[in-house]
């Protein structure tokens, strides 16, 4: 529990960037759905949104090239629609919506983020915008992520990047005004039909 909670205080901390208030939660509740995603649950009626936060366990891919993972938000954003609600950034996908609308929102950003469209065109377009913004030293990026770095990224990279992605190595966090048990069927409903990597042994939800 004392390593579900750093993580969660860690990521908690991040999401709060949204609001100015002052705030406060409760102990945060992990636990894992059957195919192996950890969820993070941290409840503050004082916060006006609901927040979410998927990350990738860094450990599980500490082999990965330079920038691959800012590369493949970019992709993602470009999938994003019309949804301000849903950003890619800083090696995770954000979520900040209202109460009412996390179960809609959280299922869209999953669906997002299982279904990517990867193909030429959107990583074209994906990589020119990151490289314009590098350029811009409009956003703080982490040191891997330069033009050098984008630049020697391909198409292929970042598809056998994101074909290993798969549940039992990331992490959901969702925070602020939520309700516990909503929160729950919200990540299980939109996260929960995701297909672990084969042979994964799934793990048994509290």
């Amino acid at each position: 529990m004392n390593k579900i909670r750093t993580i969660a205080l860690c990521a908690v901390a991040v999401l709060s960037i949204y609001t100015t208030k002052a705030q406060t939660f409760k102990e945060p509740v992990g636990y894992k759905l059957k195919n192996g995603m950890n969820i993070i649950i941290s409840e503050n009626n004082k916060s006006p949104k609901a927040y979410s936060s998927f990350t990738l366990d860094a450990k599980a891919f500490n082999t990965k090239k330079d920038g691959v993972v800012e590369l493949l938000n970019a992709v993602l954003n470009e999938n994003v629609s019309k949804n301000a609600n849903i950003s890619f950034k800083d090696n995770s996908g954000k979520l900040a919506t209202a109460k009412t609308d996390l179960a809609k929102d959280l299922t869209e950003m999953a669906s997002l983020i299982q279904n990517a469209t990867i193909d030429q065109k959107t990583f074209n377009s994906a990589k020119a915008k990151l490289i314009t913004s590098i350029q811009a030293q409009d956003y703080d990026y982490d040191q891997t992520v330069s033009e050098n770095s984008i630049n020697a990224l391909t198409l292929a990279d970042v598809k056998n990047f994101y074909s290993q992605i798969s549940p039992e190595k990331t992490f959901l966090t969702i925070a602020g005004d939520i309700n516990l048990t909503t929160a729950r069927a919200s990540a299980k409903k939109a996260f929960g039909n995701w297909n672990p990597t084969p042979g994964f042994a799934p793990a048994v939800t509290k």
